[in-house]
């Protein structure tokens, strides 16, 4: 036998007046309805925590302080998490699934699409040299004027895949007739840390560094040392206006798209945290220089955009960048295609 219940007992003429009676008019309880609906769909989505592998260097921990302290607020993100790694291990990191987010060279999410079909994508450029980053140091006695004197010698960089390699390629070949290949070409090059190639380039074992960020500042202010040529202003000069930018913030295809809406959570947030950086890197510099030894000067010199821009972004501004150095890039034939910018990048839904 059925149970009986309350509406079956009353009929459907007491059903309705007690409704009004409790819940006022019709129109009222729909209303009240509808919003406890989208109420419990707001409260029952969630996003799981974010992960993030972003460079080990300590103008970058300036960028990340908010999102790791929790001071960017989201509804749906609970948290952010970031593993600081170098350049080689953040672009073999990109799509391998270990990170929600990975930091790589513009050059390693190319060729990960090209030859390790995997469907990179962009959700936010980053990483301008724009105006004191980016450039060639040898030692004041070293007897060498000019980038032009540079043919048969030794030459350092960070990492053989990082953009700013390439665009300290681009340079030399461009403005200075070099044949700049890694192999083959006129110059031989080696990879170094930059501590280690700070070391060699005083010791004679190199004759040129390619610097930015933390050992560039070191390179600027050590006395034995010069600048021999700024490759970022030169590098604007060839690239019609784009500041040299040195990386992506990738995810991979499938993950993007079966995220969007956190995805598109995690931008607001990583933009925010920027522009939280911007605005207060100074009150917190201090705790970063403690927890690594890194002077706070380096810290505000970073955050000086006439010196870096950090960026973290897709709008118009920062994808030309892009698209200005993959142009070139594809002309001095180190990535295998010119890629369409709006296919490789995840824009924000508006």
């Amino acid at each position: 036998m059925k149970k009986n219940h309350l509406f079956g007992a009353m009929g459907l003429v007491g059903v309705l007046a007690l409704l009004a009676a409790c819940a006022g008019p019709a129109s009222d309880l729909q209303e009240t309805d509808a919003l406890e609906v989208a109420e419990t769909k707001a409260v029952e989505f969630s996003c799981e925590p974010a992960t993030l592998a972003g460079l080990d260097d300590d103008s970058h921990r300036a960028a990340f302080y908010a999102l790791e302290n929790g001071l960017i607020e989201s509804d749906i993100i609970p948290s952010v998490a970031v593993d600081y790694l170098l350049i080689p291990a953040l672009i073999a990191a990109s799509g391998s699934g270990q990170f929600d987010y990975t930091m790589t060279s513009l050059n390693g999410l190319i060729l990960a699409r090209e030859f390790g079909e995997i469907d990179l994508r962009a959700v936010a450029y980053s990483l301008a040299h724009s105006g004191s980053g980016l450039a060639l140091y040898t030692r004041e006695d070293a007897g060498i004027a000019s980038a032009e004197d540079l043919a048969g010698m030794r030459i350092a960089t960070p990492s053989f895949g990082s953009t700013g390699t390439s665009e300290a390629q681009i340079v030399l070949s461009q403005k200075y007739g070099l044949d700049a290949a890694l192999k083959g070409g006129d110059l031989t090059w080696v990879e170094l840390d930059m501590p280690t190639m700070m070391n060699a380039l005083k010791a004679g074992d190199i004759d040129v560094g390619l610097m930015w960020h933390l050992g560039g500042w070191n390179a600027e202010n050590d006395p034995e040392l010069i600048k021999l040529t700024a490759l970022d202003k030169e590098f604007r000069e060839i690239a019609n206006g784009a500041w040299p930018i040195g990386a992506a913030f990738a995810a991979t295809g499938e993950f993007v798209d079966g995220n969007l809406e956190c995805m598109n959570e995690f931008q607001r947030m990583l933009g925010e945290s920027v522009a939280y950086a911007e605005a207060n890197h100074a009150e917190f510099a201090g705790d970063i220089s403690a927890a690594s030894g890194v002077p706070v000067e380096f810290i505000d010199f970073w955050w000086n955009p006439d010196h870096y821009m950090f960026g973290g972004s897709v709008d118009a501004e920062w994808m030309s960048y892009a698209d200005e150095y993959y142009k070139l890039a594809f002309e001095a034939g180190f990535i295998p295609v010119y890629p369409n910018i709006e296919e490789i990048t995840v824009v924000p839904a508006s």
